[in-house]
């Protein structure tokens, strides 16, 4: 978090008294006064700098420095519309709570007073010095108070350190700790001026004012994607400014790396969209820029409901026991120092084919009858639904030399071929839009 001491801000101002036509009295400061960092307050009738100070001030001994930044003795009173810049450091820090806007899979909780864990729920109000903590195949979606949103991803840990508001300002800060997994976040969507929120790893800390932006931690090694915006990465005492498009990876202890694009969305366009089979399997075009590609089935658009999460380095993706339905997939590039590129989604359908009936089972003749004479009547199971059946005839038991096909609408057929005399063997499968499903196990008769 950017800080602004005191003493800074006193050589940084250059009050003039300005008085407009409706009585208002301004100070004109110097270009190089930061207006994020602090609040213009209208002096009301009855003012002081005793009363600002219980209202909005946090430590009474800001009250000199006040006087002294505004350049008005504390023994002159103050003027109705006259304007005091406070810089909001000096402003009381309000706390401001989080809402658990999703909460699936393995979500547990943990805040220091209590020194236990606890189930995470929609809905829950997360406060200050509260630590989650993400399964497999889990997500944490959380709202600030300011509408910014994290989604703490799968086999995560992440701790709010403060969630806050500027008595009087009104601005909001939030500050976050990952210690291990992701986040991808959209900090201050309404673009108020003055709100941020930070997000420490243990090897760097990422700041932004308002933007979307992924935050990873893995060891000791911290990354940064910018999605859009620009975020401030920072470590080692320096720090890079990462835009769109661009991201960046550090080491303990060490500095950031430059800027380095991000891999583009992995092409999804040839992909198939309707399955009727498992495995459901796509095959990925190679990117040179990518060591591995890294993707999340879900049941919903926003990937909310994760099923399955996979990283490979091969360019062939594969689920299975995927029951019907859609089914939502993302898709990322990954390149060298781990950094994920743009998103590539594609919907897909599941209706798997019906399994095939079980075959008939053989009923008459018995295994090794003899039938000395034609005809002979074949029976076997009805199988539930078949229309009909196939029936073969063959001297051999792999039925290469077939001596007799014929299909039958109902379980069972009268054949009055003799055939002459020797060893038969006999079979029967249900047809299936013309096609032989399974064949029941043979029998043998002889003449």
């Amino acid at each position: 978090m950017i800080k602004t001491s005191i003493q800074y801000l006193a050589i940084s101002f250059i009050f003039l008294i300005n008085l407009t036509f409706a009585g208002e009295v301004k100070p004109i400061v110097s270009s190089s006064l930061n207006e994020q960092d602090t609040w213009s307050y209208t002096v009301t009738k009855n003012d002081s700098f005793e009363r600002i100070y219980q209202k909005y001030m946090f430590k009474h001994a800001d009250i000199l420095a006040l006087s002294q930044l505004n350049q008005h003795k504390l023994s002159k009173k103050l003027q109705p519309n006259q304007i005091l810049i406070i810089p909001v450091e000096m402003l009381k820090k309000v706390p401001t709570a989080a809402e658990v806007l999703v909460a699936n899979g393995d979500v547990m909780a943990m805040t220091l007073i209590a020194n236990q864990n606890r189930k995470v729920n929609k809905g829950d109000v997360l406060n200050a010095n509260t630590t989650l903590v993400t399964g497999k195949n889990s997500l944490a979606k959380i709202r600030f108070a300011d509408g910014s949103i994290t989604n703490l991803q799968s086999n995560s840990s992440l701790s709010i350190q403060s969630s806050f508001q500027y008595a009087g300002k009104g601005t909001h800060v939030v500050q976050l700790k990952l210690a291990q997994g992701r986040t991808d976040n959209m900090a201050n969507p309404n673009h108020q001026l003055g709100n941020r929120m930070q997000i420490e790893t243990p090897s760097a800390v990422a700041a932004v004012r308002g933007t979307e932006f992924r935050v990873g931690a893995e060891g000791d090694i911290a990354l940064q994607e910018t999605l859009e915006g620009q975020v401030g990465f920072s470590a080692a005492g320096q720090e890079v400014l990462l835009a769109k498009g661009f991201g960046s990876a550090v080491e303990k202890d060490k500095a950031p790396l430059p800027p380095i694009v991000l891999p583009a969305a992995p092409d999804v366009s040839t992909f198939d969209k309707q399955f009727s089979s498992m495995p459901v399997e796509f095959n990925l075009t190679p990117q040179a820029e990518a060591v591995a590609y890294v993707s999340q089935l879900a049941l919903d658009a926003d990937f909310t409901q994760i099923l399955n999460e996979q990283v490979i380095q091969s360019t062939k993706l594969s689920f299975d026991h995927l029951a019907d339905g859609q089914y939502y997939l993302r898709l990322r590039a990954q390149e060298q120092h781990g950094l994920q590129g743009k998103d590539a989604i594609h919907v897909f359908n599941v209706k798997l084919l019906p399994p095939p009936p079980a075959p008939p089972e053989l009923v008459e003749p018995l295994d090794e009858a003899v039938i000395p004479l034609a005809p002979t009547m074949l029976s076997w199971t009805a199988v539930p639904l078949a229309n009909s059946y196939l029936v073969q005839i063959a001297r051999d038991v792999n039925f290469e030399n077939k001596i007799f096909e014929r299909i039958a609408s109902f379980n069972q057929l009268t054949i009055t071929n003799s055939f002459g005399a020797g060893q038969f063997y006999w079979r029967v499968a249900v047809l299936n839009a013309g096609k032989p499903q399974k064949f029941s196990n043979y029998r043998k008769f002889t003449r």
